[in-house]
């Protein structure tokens, strides 16, 4: 997601685009992002009769935000990551407007604003989405390159008499310009949300619903993964039909990390697999087949069905601060694995989560700053990507006393 300067890094990425675009239609053009009726974008006085842009000697485009708007799609979309029975306040989705006009230097060729224009939504048209690298390089003051929805930029269709009152309402009079939306930037909401903990058991014994199995499918059928949740290093059932012939691997892939991760399976007849995980799988939610090889070279594939690694707190527990007298107390924390780049990360002290602070290097060690933290104790849980490390003991039912943070 994205932070409140992510508007601003939106608008310092477009003219870092936009310039070396320009300066193939006009090698000493600039971006600027001015108010049109700028003294050094005005139009040249009428006895002069020429144009006057960038103070009447360097050829100009400027991009101007002259709107925002909320994108209705995305309004009440949950932020990603939230899971059921959880309250978080949805993303502000913003559509940010920019009108492009061209200003040519007095005595230039006419024709010199066409160009920059042109120029300018080749360039558009050719990549059209705002990258990652792009936004961290020309705005690394905000997170926006973190955002896992990509900032498209299409134009805007706008009328005649819409553009013409766009001008009135400027100021000035008509230019030759050209109007672009830039969809979707997602601001975080600062409000905080409440993850309740979790369920201890359901139904008499614990084990909630069951389903009857249905007759072997002579193609390998991946039915449920158990359990679902595990730490680096424990065994995983997987669980299905067709599992016997052949040699059995697991591969698990990660939607940012990548993959595949190819692990030693063993079968234990058709209907299981048993594999241990490794002890350095990153947290989060992978997805997991099985595939096995027949000795004749032929491979059968079993469809994914999701594996969550759950991360898991390291170091003294449970965890005790001396609460700030002013500002935010820190909380850090030690976790295993590794949490990589891009990966999400917050800390859920009883039910409110906080988010971890930036990093941009695999770390075992973050950094949290709780705002208004009471004295008291907390249960305590690390999320990684929407997966919590472990806070009950399923075996016996309860918590456990020791992953709390104790504010003094």
């Amino acid at each position: 997601m994205s932070d409140a300067l992510a508007v601003a890094a939106v608008t310092e990425t477009l003219r870092a685009t936009l310039q070396a675009a320009a300066r193939r239609a006009a090698p000493d053009a600039m971006v600027t992002t001015r108010h049109p009726g700028a003294p050094d974008l005005a139009v040249a006085d009428e006895d002069d009769g020429g144009d006057d842009g960038a103070g009447g000697r360097t050829p100009t485009l400027n991009v101007f935000l002259y709107r925002t708007s909320v994108d209705t799609a995305w309004r009440n979309t949950d932020p990603p990551g939230t899971r059921p029975g959880e309250t978080r306040h949805p993303a502000l989705p913003l559509v940010l407007h920019y009108l492009f006009t061209a200003y040519a230097p007095r005595g230039a060729d006419s024709t010199l604003p066409e160009r920059l224009l042109g120029a300018a939504m080749s360039a558009l048209h050719d990549q059209p989405v705002l990258r990652a690298e792009a936004l961290r390089a020309a705005a690394d003051f905000s997170d926006l390159h973190r955002q896992p929805e990509a900032v498209r930029l299409t134009p805007a269709v706008m009328p005649a008499d819409e553009m013409w009152r766009l001008w009135t309402a400027l100021g000035h009079g008509y230019r030759l310009s050209v109007a672009y939306e830039a969809r979707v930037v997602l601001l975080d909401s600062s409000a905080p949300g409440r993850t309740p903990l979790p369920v201890l058991s359901r139904g008499s014994a614990g084990l909630g619903p069951q389903a009857a199995p249905t007759p072997s499918d002579p193609w390998p059928v991946l039915r449920s993964v158990l359990p679902a949740v595990a730490p680096p290093g424990a065994e995983v059932v997987l669980s299905g039909s067709g599992l016997g012939p052949g040699e059995a691997t697991v591969r698990l892939t990660h939607p940012l990390l990548g993959g595949p991760v190819v692990l030693p399976a063993r079968s234990d007849g058709s209907a299981a697999v048993h594999v241990t995980l490794d002890g350095e799988l990153a947290a989060g939610r992978w997805s997991a087949v099985v595939v096995l090889s027949s000795p004749e070279g032929g491979d059968r594939t079993t469809a994914p069905l999701a594996l969550h690694i759950a991360p898991r707190l390291t170091g003294a527990l449970p965890l005790t601060v001396t609460r700030a007298a002013k500002g935010a107390t820190v909380l850090s924390v030690e976790c295993a694995p590794a949490v990589q780049p891009g990966q999400r990360a917050e800390l859920l002290v009883a039910d409110l989560p906080v988010p971890a602070e930036p990093f941009t290097r695999a770390t075992r060690k973050l950094r949290f700053r709780l705002a208004g933290g009471l004295p008291g104790r907390y249960p305590l849980r690390l999320r990684v990507d929407g997966v919590d490390s472990p806070l009950a003991d399923a075996r016996a039912e309860r918590f456990d006393a020791d992953a709390a943070v104790v504010i003094t």
